[in-house]
């Protein structure tokens, strides 16, 4: 489900844990993921390349700048066309009064970040399992490590 969150809230988020490899970070376990708080951002590094691990907070925080910021480049650019159109006919009517209303369209925007609050319920895929294996996918009874 997307909500919407005020563009107010600014987004500052500083360096925080760092683990040299996967292994450093598995042995510390689910205490060291405590340290990744809202705000911070975490780096692990491994042979293969540098990862950041954020919260899902931060994380959809920085999928709605994201989305506003696509939002606003598609409507610029349609600005850009509905100029360029006006300068090759200055006299035409019609088309200054495209101009304007792409320009107020633009304007009257929602001002606003959407972010997802929660997740789309899990899915079994086709893959086989044993009958002595618990499978929970209702995301009520899934026990949350980080609260």
């Amino acid at each position: 489900m997307l909500t919407q969150s005020s563009t107010s809230q600014t987004l500052k988020l500083s360096p925080g844990e760092h683990w040299h490899s996967f292994e450093q970070l598995r042995t510390a376990g689910v205490n060291a993921l405590n340290k990744v708080t809202p705000g911070t951002v975490g780096t692990l590094q491994t042979k293969n390349g540098q990862y950041r691990l954020l919260t899902e907070t931060d994380f959809q925080h920085l999928v709605g700048l994201a989305g506003d910021v696509e939002r606003l480049q598609q409507g610029l650019n349609v600005v850009i066309r509905a100029v360029r159109v006006v300068q090759n006919h200055p006299e035409d009517t019609d088309t200054l009064a495209l101009l304007v209303e792409t320009v107020t369209m633009l304007g009257k925007l929602p001002n606003v970040l959407p972010t997802r609050s929660t997740f789309p319920p899990l899915e079994l895929e086709n893959i086989a399992v044993e009958p002595d294996d618990e499978v929970t996918l209702d995301p009520a009874q899934i026990q949350r490590p980080l609260g």
